[in-house]
């Protein structure tokens, strides 16, 4: 049985809707945030899209989850991807 990395492990939902990235975010853990974002350029994931502002759980991204935990290292992290691949505040939100 092959495996795509991307969708069967990378991008994949788990029972409640949450991907690694979306619990990585939840548990405020920057070194998983890291290592994911890294393997998504590997298998050429849409990072903007696929990843930093993919809604998951109750619709939310990682900086709602961060922002909403109070989590700031987090965010500062999410902030400096997001000036990287160029999130648009006015059209991409």
């Amino acid at each position: 049985m092959q495996v795509n990395l991307k969708d069967d492990l990378l991008l994949a939902k788990g029972w409640n809707g949450r991907t690694a990235w979306d619990m990585a975010a939840w548990k405020g853990n920057k070194e998983i945030l890291e290592k994911l974002w890294n393997w998504g350029r590997e298998v050429q994931v849409n990072l903007k899209d696929e990843l930093l502002l993919a809604k998951g759980f109750m619709g939310l991204t990682a900086w709602n989850t961060a922002a909403s935990y109070g989590n700031k290292e987090i965010l500062v992290k999410l902030w400096g991807w997001g000036r990287e691949v160029q999130v648009n505040l006015k059209d991409d939100l």
